[in-house]
C-alpha cells in the first residue's frame, strides 16, 4: 500500500473545497428528513432517486430549475463531534508530546470515516400531462470510506518512528527515510485495512411518464441515462493475510507522484479526465387511491473505463516510508504525504484502463398523504453487487418520517434513519417557499441529517444540506 494513506488527505484536502452533498436523496434539501425520497422527489430532483416520478406533477408549475443544491455529510468514530469541527475543519493544535499521537493512533485504529459529497451544479425540468416529463441535470459526486488497522495507523501519525522501522538514515539532501530490516508483506503488514474513494461527474437526461390512468389507479414509469466523467477512483483491500486487491486512476490535480511509469499517464496539471462511463436509473411508482404512492427505482447500473494513470498494486514488502508523520488531527493541511514506500517497481503495476462498475443499489418506498398538510412514509436502499466497490454502501439504509406544511411558504421534514454506515440518526430539513403562486416558485431550505448529533461527543455525522436558488414556472 504505497500510496494509499497519502491519497487519504490529498482526498480531504480536495473535499475542503468542494461543494458538496450527501448522496442518499441527491441534495434535495426539500425532501431531507421525510425517510420516503423515492417516492416524493419530483422534476429534475428524481433523477438518480426515481424517473419514474417525472411523470407526475408535484406542484402546478410545469417548468423547474435549480442551481448548487448541495449538502455534506460526515461520519466520524475516530473523532469526537468537536475534534471534527475543531482539528479536522478548524485550525488544530499541534502534538506536544508521543501520548498525543499515541492517542491519535488508538483513535485511527479499527474505525471508520465516511464521507459521502455531491453538487446539483444545474437541473432543469418540464413535465406535461401528455408528454410526460423530461429533466437534465448536472451532478459531482465524491464518496471516501476508510478503516486502517493499527500498523497504517502507526505510519499515518508516526511515519518512520514507527517501531516498524528498525533503522533510520539521513540522505546527504537532508532527507530522512525510515528502514525495515525485516519487512513484512503488505497483506500481512495492512491486514485488515479497507480504503476507497470515487469521484466523478454525471451528465443525466431522464423521462417519465403516466402509463396506466385510471380512477383510483396510477402507474407511472421513467428511465434516465449518464455520461460519467471520473477524476479519480482508489480501491485498496488487505482481503487476507497473503492477499491484496487494490486498483487506482487519479487525475493529476490529486498531486500524487508516481515513481513507475503507465501506458494511462496523465501529463500536465488540473483536472483532467481520468475515465468515462454510461450508466441508467431505471423506476415505476403507483398511485392509489389519489393518496397513497408505491415506487421501486434501480440506481446506477453501469461502470466507467478508467483510463488516466492506472495502477494496480501488488502485495510486497514494505520496507522504507519518507515521512515523520503528520502532527495533528487536521488532515486538510496535513496533506503533505505519506508513503510507505518501495524500490521494487512492481509494487504498483502501471495499466493502460480498467473498467469499474459503479456501486448500483435498490430502492423502494411509499407514503400516504393523509391530509392535504401532512404525509408520512418510509423507504429501504438495499446495496447490490461487491460491496468493496469505490462509491458503494457498506450496508441497507432505512428511512421512515413525514412531510408537514403548516403554511403555504413553509414545510417540516423530519423522520428515522439508520444503516447506509451512518447508525442511528434523526434528520431535520427545513423549507420556506417566499413565493409560491400559480405561476411562480421560489424554494430556500437547508437540513442537518442527524439532529442527535448536537446533543452526543462520539460518532458524529457531522451534515449539512442546503439550496437556495430553486424555482418553478408556469403553470396549468
Amino acid at each position: 500500500m504505497r500510496l494509499a494513506t497519502r491519497i487519504l488527505f490529498s482526498l480531504l484536502l480536495l473535499f475542503a473545497f468542494q461543494s458538496s452533498y450527501s448522496q442518499l436523496d441527491g441534495g434535495a434539501f426539500n425532501s431531507t428528513g421525510s425517510g420516503f425520497s423515492v417516492v416524493s422527489l419530483n422534476d429534475y430532483q428524481s433523477l438518480g432517486v426515481n424517473p419514474a416520478n417525472l411523470g407526475w406533477q408535484k406542484t402546478s408549475h410545469k417548468m423547474h430549475v435549480g442551481f448548487f443544491e448541495f449538502g455534506l455529510s460526515i461520519y466520524s468514530e475516530p473523532l469526537t463531534k468537536s475534534m471534527v469541527y475543531n482539528d479536522l475543519l478548524g485550525n488544530s493544535t499541534d502534538f506536544t508530546d508521543q501520548s498525543q499521537r499515541n492517542d491519535a493512533i488508538k483513535r485511527f485504529t479499527d474505525t471508520e470515516l465516511l464521507i459521502n459529497i455531491s453538487n446539483t451544479l444545474f437541473g432543469f425540468s418540464y413535465q406535461d400531462e401528455k408528454l410526460g416529463g423530461f429533466a437534465f441535470a448536472v451532478r459531482q459526486r465524491i464518496s471516501w470510506r476508510s478503516t486502517l488497522n493499527k500498523q497504517a495507523s502507526e505510519f499515518l501519525f508516526e511515519g518512520y518512528n514507527s517501531p516498524y522501522f528498525d533503522s533510520i538514515v539521513v540522505q546527504p539532501n537532508g532527507d530522512t527515510i525510515g528502514y525495515s530490516t525485516n519487512p513484512d508483506e503488505a497483506s500481512k503488514l495492512y491486514n485488515p485495512t479497507d480504503i476507497s474513494h470515487l469521484f466523478y461527474n454525471e451528465f443525466v437526461l431522464g423521462y417519465g411518464r403516466k402509463l396506466v390512468d385510471k380512477e383510483n389507479f396510477k402507474f407511472y414509469a421513467g428511465v434516465d441515462f449518464k455520461i460519467l466523467q471520473g477524476y479519480g477512483m482508489l480501491n485498496y483491500n488487505s482481503i487476507s493475510a497473503t492477499q491484496v486487491e487494490g486498483y487506482q486512476a487519479l487525475s493529476p490535480s490529486y498531486g500524487v507522484k508516481y515513481d513507475e511509469p503507465t501506458p494511462s499517464e496523465l501529463t500536465g496539471s488540473g483536472w483532467q479526465t481520468a475515465g468515462m462511463g454510461f450508466g441508467i436509473d431505471i423506476g415505476v411508482s403507483f398511485e392509489i387511491y389519489q393518496k397513497t404512492r408505491v415506487a421501486i427505482a434501480l440506481n446506477d447500473v453501469g461502470s466507467i473505463k478508467w483510463d488516466g494513470n492506472v495502477y494496480q498494486g501488488e502485495n510486497v514488502p514494505i520496507w522504507k516510508i519518507e515521512t515523520p508523520g503528520i502532527d495533528n488531527y487536521n488532515i486538510f493541511s496535513e496533506s503533505g504525504g505519506i508513503i510507505a514506500d518501495n524500490s521494487s517497481l512492481g509494487k504498483w503495476e502501471g495499466l493502460k484502463d480498467k473498467t469499474v462498475s459503479t456501486p448500483m443499489h435498490l430502492r423502494a418506498g411509499a407514503n400516504h398523504q393523509a391530509m392535504d398538510e401532512l404525509a408520512f412514509g418510509l423507504e429501504i436502499l438495499i446495496p447490490l453487487g461487491s460491496d468493496d466497490l469505490p462509491g458503494a454502501y457498506v450496508n441497507p439504509y432505512y428511512a421512515a418520517g413525514a412531510q408537514y406544511s403548516p403554511a403555504k411558504w413553509f414545510q417540516l421534514s423530519a423522520g428515522f434513519t439508520y444503516g447506509g454506515g451512518y447508525g442511528l440518526n434523526i434528520p431535520l430539513g427545513l423549507t420556506f417557499r417566499p413565493i409560491h403562486s400559480e405561476s411562480t416558485l421560489w424554494e430556500v431550505g437547508f437540513a442537518s441529517r442527524d439532529i442527535l448529533t448536537f446533543f452526543k461527543t462520539t460518532d458524529p455525522v457531522v451534515s449539512m444540506v442546503f439550496g437556495f436558488l430553486r424555482f418553478g414556472f408556469g403553470g396549468n
